[in-house]
């Protein structure tokens, strides 16, 4: 992953340095791409969605 390979480990001493090393990953990234596989399906998928909102609504009623 771009932030654990790059941006937490290096040490960039500038914008440009960490803007350059983040092109650079991107680069070579790109040179081998491979297909994002799904392991979830769908509903799997929404039905992590719905517990989310479940819980967030039920936080934000213990908030007001």
């Amino acid at each position: 992953m771009l932030t654990d390979q790059q941006i937490k480990r290096g040490a960039h001493r500038s914008t440009a340095a960490l803007e350059a090393a983040i092109a650079v990953y991107i680069d070579a990234r790109n040179a081998d791409p491979k297909p994002f596989r799904w392991t979830k399906t769908a509903d799997d998928i929404l039905a992590s969605i719905e517990r989310f909102c479940r819980r967030t609504i039920v936080v934000q009623a213990q908030c007001e």
